[in-house]
């Protein structure tokens, strides 16, 4: 397998819609503690070279978010009153959600996003607006 660029990984970060902290959040260092934002930057910038187990971890986040976005579409698909909600912040997310903890919210905006250019006339709803 070739070895991911720091351009790509910018790219595919900025096409998963989630920040630098965001997405190294996600990322494991080989001591299984989240890599730091520094790091991060480093690799992104072509300071550093992005190590393989990191490319494999992002590869598998592209993947998981292909098939949130698709089961998103299928449920909506599905719906009569296509309707999703996204929450402004990671705290209410969590707590609706703790399915998706160890996610920010971020990542779930840019899902549903994706998933409503594939299924038209749904309605989003924010999360906070429910709980009025």
């Amino acid at each position: 397998m070739d070895r991911m660029d720091g351009g790509e990984l910018q790219m595919v970060r900025e096409f998963l819609g989630l920040t630098g902290d965001g997405l190294a959040g996600m990322l494991r260092n080989r001591l299984g503690e989240p890599v730091k934002p520094r790091t991060l930057r480093a690799w992104e910038a072509g300071r550093d070279s992005v190590p393989d187990a990191i490319r494999e971890q992002v590869e598998q986040i592209e993947v998981m978010t292909g098939a949130a976005v698709g089961e998103v579409v299928a449920a909506l698909s599905d719906a009569r009153d296509p309707a999703v909600v996204v929450y402004r912040t990671d705290d209410d997310m969590h707590a609706a959600r703790p399915d998706l903890a160890h996610l920010p919210a971020r990542w779930w905006r840019h899902v549903v996003a994706r998933a409503c250019q594939e299924v038209p006339g749904v309605e989003v709803v924010s999360g906070d607006a429910l709980a009025r």
